[in-house]
């Protein structure tokens, strides 16, 4: 990225490959050139904490300010006076927010997450979101711009060159010269707009893989009598009536009812609360036509703001936290017309008569004393696969924050096991603070909806139960990537669980099963990562008319293939993606050079630490050794806290209890365990370094301009030495600075020359 005059580029590497990390160093580099000053990171709504405090601020000690309603309401000019700002993709795409953010012009703009820019064809036609608009603005507004995802292309050619159009619009003109230009790999092996590293590609310096494996295992298990009853009771009322919406065109009530089956295997309690909200909606639709008898002729006014969700994929698009308003509101008795298909009010009471008794039957069963045949599972599965022994840790990902409800419950309680919980619900310092509980050693469960899908680094875990499987395929995989991921130090285990004698069970059974074998025969777990390519043409309406509906769909069509053909279908997956999207592979021994040169060049740890001990004690400052390697400040200087004060606007009743380290391994290990709290990594640029370094400047300049005397601890008599620069040029360039005794030159011929660096 570097050579290049103006950075466009879309870093493309695999997820957990250190894509983020990679955006930090471009940056830093790039301000040390003094080639950027003014930075916009676009991010996620969830992540835009952990960009600004994780990311930024501890590993390259660069401040950002974080822009959101609150701020951005009190400060309405901050998009013109910050230098360096973090918002979220949804915030920036407001028209109040834009109007004021396009005015500036910045020198870098980084989006993450970018594959969620959704934009395509559609005939003659084209689709924009409000986020890729924002996008399109503001990357006119910007001589560089770097896009961050793990997912580009995603099997539609029409998304990707849109995506490329962010960086050129002119260069990636069509989808064809967008295809062609992104294959082009110059001499040196690189393509000036584009990387992407496979993880199979990356090894460790000894040559080993980077990246551990990832097993798969499908938990089967069939609903008890009673639970299948329910189930097929509400299955044949949902059936009909997404029949009828289907014949009225009703996207809405479809959507609602989707969900509804969804949620029935996911938990009775999901189901139960589903159904309850259903059918109080009902009632309170009734309620409101035997007050305004005239209301029902008004039922044709929906509101604007969902006429972008028109389609199944428009709603998966969605974030957690948006698709939950969307239920919230499609059970709302006022909005009756997106709600109900009823063509007067006597069908609407006969479907809140038939919802009511749905419901006591979901209730009558979650009040019974016995377990869920689910949770019993999920039970037998904690104890004879071993998870959870010896101090390990799991994830659980479900659907529905009722379900994430009951579980943290039932485990809670029954279980007796030590839980935190992660969904869209949770303001993103509540999530932050979720994540750092579950590191700690003694909370051995994480569970969690999608929210905690993208972004969230978990790799100290290796273990991971999907209690739903999600609609979209490819969720799977970016739920795997929060613990198969840079850093990980163990083989990653997934199990995914599924009803065997639902209709939705029975599918994904299969589906499930046909990539356990095909992942075991080919022996490359690279099988999850091209799902979505493998499946393409196979629409989410197919996945649902074929799970959820029980209609023969291209799904079943690809089911149907031998074991043999599938698997010759993955290698024509994974080759193709390697060739569609040209990706970039290590020159090892390249890179082992450079990395020597390096070890050999930089400021190695302990002296900085050896400076720092004398010079923070030398003015005054107090610190303890907690354990080893790990440190705590006791007593800040006044002087230093003048300085942070003045030069970074941090305060020193902030900071007078920090935690410290001086090496980057111990800061990288403590992140796994961090049960003292937030440790920082002391190193250049660091502010109470560089504080001590001014201070210490300040305070002995005059010693410095006099010089110093040099004590050899070998020599017995007193000389001059004169320090000399050479330079000796054969097409290579190499400097050396050499020390010349003076009673050398002088008492023999033969001059001895000490390398003094």
């Amino acid at each position: 990225m570097l050579p290049q005059p103006k950075i466009r580029f879309l870093l493309a590497d695999d997820t957990g490959a250190g894509k983020t990390i990679m955006a930090g160093l471009l940056l830093k580099e790039l301000m040390m050139r003094s080639l950027v000053e003014r930075v916009l990171i676009v991010t996620p709504g969830g992540l835009t904490k952990q960009w600004q405090e994780d990311e930024m601020a501890i590993k390259f000690n660069i401040h950002f300010t974080l822009v959101n309603r609150a701020y951005f309401s009190s400060d309405p000019n901050v998009f013109h006076t910050a230098q360096r700002i973090v918002t979220s993709i949804d915030f920036i795409s407001r028209e109040d927010v834009l109007n004021v953010a396009s005015q500036s012009h910045w020198d870098l703009i980084i989006f993450d997450e970018c594959h969620k820019l959704s934009a395509y064809d559609y005939g003659n036609k084209q689709y924009l979101s409000q986020r890729y608009k924002a996008a399109q603005v503001l990357s006119q507004q910007c001589e560089h711009i770097l896009l961050l995802t793990a997912t580009p292309h995603r099997g539609r050619t029409d998304t990707f060159k849109r995506l490329l159009q962010l960086l050129d619009e002119d260069i990636f003109a069509t989808n064809e010269i967008a295809s062609t230009r992104i294959k082009e790999i110059e001499h040196n092996g690189i393509n000036k707009f584009f990387i992407r590293r496979l993880k199979e590609d990356m090894k460790d310096w000894k040559g080993n893989p980077l990246f551990k494996q990832r097993f798969t295992k499908t938990v089967a298990y069939e609903l008890t009598p009673e639970e299948k009853e329910l189930y097929d009771e509400v299955t044949q009322y949902l059936t009909r009536k997404k029949e009828e919406a289907s014949e009225s065109k009703n996207i809405h009530v479809s959507l609602a009812l989707t969900v509804m089956q969804r949620r029935l295997v996911s938990s009775i309690f999901a189901i139960k609360n589903t159904l309850e909200r259903r059918w109080k909606a009902l009632q309170g639709i009734l309620d409101e036509l035997n007050e305004n008898p005239n209301l029902w002729n008004q039922r044709h006014r929906i509101e604007a703001a969902f006429n972008e969700v028109e389609n199944i994929d428009d709603f998966e698009e969605l974030e957690e936290s948006e698709r939950d308003a969307l239920e919230g509101i499609l059970s709302d008795p006022k909005k009756f017309r997106l709600f109900t298909t009823a063509k007067n009010p006597q069908e609407i009471q006969q479907e809140a008569r038939e919802v009511k008794r749905l419901f006591e039957m979901a209730q009558s069963l979650y009040n019974r004393k016995q377990e869920e045949k689910k949770f019993q599972e999920l039970q037998d599965l904690l104890k004879s696969n071993g998870v959870l022994e010896h101090g390990e840790k799991l994830v659980i990902f479900t659907e529905h924050k009722d379900t994430l409800l009951y579980l943290e419950e039932r485990l809670t309680k029954s279980g007796g096991y030590k839980v935190v919980t992660i969904h869209g619900g949770k303001l993103v310092d509540e999530r932050r603070e979720a994540q750092s509980a579950f590191a700690k050693p003694d909370t051995q469960i994480l569970i969690a909806t999608d929210a905690a899908g993208e972004g969230i680094n978990l790799q100290f875990c290796r273990l991971l139960i999907n209690w739903d499987i999600p609609w979209n395929p490819n969720r799977l995989e970016q739920r795997m990537g929060r613990i198969h991921r840079y850093g990980q130090k163990q083989d990653v285990l997934v199990f995914n669980m599924v009803a065997s004698n639902t209709k939705e069970g029975k599918v994904l059974e299969r589906l499930l099963t046909k990539l356990d074998i095909i992942r075991d025969s080919m022996g490359d777990d690279r099988v999850y990562d091209v799902i979505q390519d493998v499946l393409e043409g196979v629409g989410l309406d197919d996945i649902i008319n074929s799970v959820f509906n029980g209609k023969e769909s291209a799904l079943d069509q690809f089911l149907a293939q031998t074991d043999e053909s599938l698997e010759l279908r993955f290698k024509e997956k994974i080759k193709d993606q390697k060739e569609k999207l040209a990706h970039s592979v290590v020159d090892y021994r390249d890179a082992r050079v450079l990395k020597e040169n390096s070890d050999e060049k930089r400021l190695q740890p302990i002296y900085i630490r050896l400076f720092f001990e004398k010079a923070f004690r030398h003015i005054g400052g107090e610190f303890t050794e907690l354990r080893p390697s790990i440190y705590r400040i006791d007593k800040l200087p006044e002087v230093i806290a003048n300085t942070l004060r003045a030069d970074y606007n941090i305060f020193a009743d902030s900071i007078r209890q920090i935690f410290f380290c001086f090496d980057k391994q111990v800061f990288l290990d403590y992140q796994n365990i961090p049960d003292l709290g937030k440790v920082h990594y002391i190193n250049p640029s660091n502010p109470v370094f560089d504080s001590l370094i001014k201070v210490v400047r300040n305070r002995y300049r005059e010693d410095m301009i006099k010089g110093t005397v040099l004590i050899s601890p070998v020599d017995s008599e007193d000389y001059f030495a004169f320090f000399v620069k050479s330079q000796i040029i054969d097409n290579r360039s190499s400097k050396r600075m050499i020390v010349l005794r003076m009673k050398d030159l002088f008492l023999s011929t033969k001059v001895r020359m000490e390398n003094f660096m």
